[in-house]
């Protein structure tokens, strides 16, 4: 069985969300703001009401009526009759990904997930570096004067943990080489020049850290502070194991809160703007960073979005990155805005030379996709003649033919011809030459449903209770193997999960939830691991003291069996009338094994009491 590798899964994850997944079967509902489907694990999703809830964050789903759940994976291959396997092939088309199988017995993928970890402290430890350099030191101070003279705020500033990068180019490497950073490890850092190592990409610059949509810091932007002519403005961190532009926005994750409430986002042209922006309490700004704004940019957005508004500089390559913005959101069904400034050349000047109020204002002048095109385009060509007119309808032909509503493209065919005063049928004879051809997923009938009682975390065994607190934290298992045996366990599905979490720790498959899931061939225990997922007692941030308190009662328990079985035993003996030495040997035994039940109950009920499943 072909296992993939972890960066395969993730990039899955990244381009298509559980939405992405069911709307190609089923309808997708809102309810309470929240993406709901007709079940269809049960009565073939013919049910009256939705009962599935569809989870954009986790990308997970959970039925209500048949207690179905999973993620994607788990949805296609039920859909599909698929192998987990077969699901990530199945999905790695849909999203276009390109599949890389990991081996066993290699170590490259546990080579690699250390690099990531390694990567994602180091920009952490880096990035509060920086922001001492500029609040504390005197050579931050002309970088931090900079930021106030744009009218930077001080809570900005923290907010966006904006920093300074010393002007001296040893500084860096002589600062990370004394907190014993290898030249194997700098060199694949991305902070450093690849043709001129150990010269630094950042020295003399105001730093502005990336984080991506969950908090990690995994690039830095920087802006020159020397104002030489010849200085690139901005430098940015190359590609690295753990960051690629295209899928990053900055901004992004400072704004996420307001981006799921509003369901909106202003897309802007650089940091500064989108720092501008989320000062003047348009918390939902980004901007792409170090790139144009990319279809993978537009997919991270539409997880939590059905708008964007495009704020892009006037000039002429502003006016060919919202034209191509556009024609891309309209494809993935996302309303447009075009907003405009006036005053000033972006959202930053404005706030520097007129304010926070002339910032917010920017909002009231707005205008949609379709007629931010439709007046360019009647800027661009003369529709009072035939070649104009022609050259009109190509310029919107993108446009209107990436639009998936029937309905929505009549009403801009029905305006185009009315300003051309030409035919609809005529308009979509041009619109037709070349039609874009879309893949339509069937929802088949499904023959058999299992039906499952939600897990109901009061009732399951302890043994089960640990099982799944270690399947949410299974870099901790390894630690407690020295503790806890498969013959400490007798609960079944505790032992299942404990043979999956040995068979993970001793083989090279990756870290991915999907992976663990793929392991159990019992559609129950598949089904209560997935649910774990979810809940929060099982994925709290520190779960030993949970953990240790839980090992305690095994013990105990043990314990007990211990001491049952020794008390069988002198009652059979003195039955038999057994040597009085043999008797003294398990008397002896049973003190010990009492006095060890003593210290148990004694620790158990001096330490706070966490959990109850016994």
């Amino acid at each position: 069985m072909p296992i993939y590798s972890d960066k395969t899964i993730e990039e899955i994850k990244r381009k298509l969300s559980i939405v992405d997944v069911a709307s190609s079967y089923t309808q997708i509902y809102q309810k309470s703001g929240k993406p709901w489907i007709k079940c269809p694990f049960h009565g073939n999703g013919q049910e009256r009401t939705p009962s599935c809830k569809l989870d954009i964050e986790s990308s997970r789903y959970y039925c209500f009526g048949c207690h179905a759940t999973g993620t994607m994976f788990n949805f296609v291959m039920e859909m599909e009759h698929l192998t987990f396997p077969e699901s990530v092939e199945f999905l790695a088309e849909k999203a276009g990904v390109e599949l890389e199988k990991t081996d066993k017995k290699s170590s490259n993928t546990n080579k690699e997930r250390e690099e990531r970890d390694a990567l994602f402290d180091l920009y952490d430890r880096l990035t509060k570096t920086f922001s001492y350099m500029l609040l504390k030191t005197e050579s931050g101070k002309r970088a931090l004067d900079y930021l106030r003279k744009r009218k930077i705020s001080d809570e900005t500033i923290l907010r966006f943990s904006l920093g300074y990068a010393p002007q001296d180019p040893k500084w860096l490497y002589d600062f990370l080489k004394s907190k014993s950073y290898s030249d194997e490890a700098l060199k694949k850092s991305g902070l450093f020049s690849s043709n001129h190592y150990p010269y630094p990409l950042f020295a003399n610059r105001l730093m502005f850290p990336v984080k991506n949509w969950q908090g990690k810091i995994v690039a830095f932007g920087a802006r020159d502070l020397s104002f030489r002519e010849n200085a690139p403005k901005y430098i940015n961190t190359p590609e690295t194991v753990i960051y690629s532009k295209k899928h990053n926005l900055y901004a992004f994750y400072e704004g996420l809160d307001v981006i799921k409430k509003e369901k909106s986002v202003i897309v802007c042209e650089g940091n500064f703007d989108a720092i501008s922006l989320q000062q003047s309490g348009i918390r939902n700004a980004v901007a792409p960073f170090g790139t144009a704004f990319t279809s993978e940019q537009a997919d991270l957005i539409c997880r939590y979005c059905s708008h964007v508004d495009l704020l892009f500089d006037s000039d002429g390559a502003g006016q060919k990155a919202t034209e191509k913005a556009i024609v891309m959101l309209q494809e993935k069904n996302i309303e447009v805005g075009v907003l405009r400034i006036e005053g000033a050349k972006d959202a930053s000047e404005l706030l520097e030379t007129k304010g926070e109020e002339a910032v917010k204002n920017i909002l009231l002048n707005k205008q949609t996709g379709f007629s931010y095109l439709v007046n360019n385009g009647l800027n661009l060509y003369n529709i009072r003649t035939p070649k104009g007119k022609s050259d009109f309808v190509s310029y919107l032909k993108d446009f209107i033919n990436a639009t998936q509503s029937q309905v929505e493209k009549e009403s801009y065919v029905q305006r185009v011809s009315e300003l051309l005063s030409v035919g609809q049928e005529q308009i979509y004879s041009d619109l037709n030459r070349n039609p874009v051809v879309r893949k339509v997923y069937e929802n088949p009938i499904r023959e058999e449903q299992v039906h499952f009682e939600p897990l109901n975390t009061s009732a399951i065994s302890l043994d089960l209770y640990l099982m799944l607190i270690f399947a949410n934290h299974r870099e901790l298992f390894s630690e407690y193997t020295k503790v806890l045996n498969f013959g400490d366990l007798k609960d079944k599905e505790a032992q299942m999960i404990f043979v999956a979490l040995e068979n993970m720790r001793r083989s090279n498959m990756g870290t991915s939830d999907e992976i663990f899931l793929s392991l159990f061939a019992d559609e129950r225990v598949r089904n209560d691991v997935n649910t774990s997922f979810e809940l929060e007692e099982f994925r709290r941030e520190r779960p030993q003291v949970v953990i240790d308190e839980i090992l305690d009662r095994l013990s105990l328990r043990k314990k007990e069996e211990e001491r049952q079985l020794i008390s069988a035993q002198l009652k059979q003996g003195e039955q038999d009338g057994i040597a009085n030495e043999d008797l003294k040997t398990l008397l002896n035994e049973k003190f010990s094994i009492e006095k060890e039940i003593l210290e148990l109950k004694d620790r158990l009920f001096n330490d706070r009491r966490v959990v109850d499943n016994e």
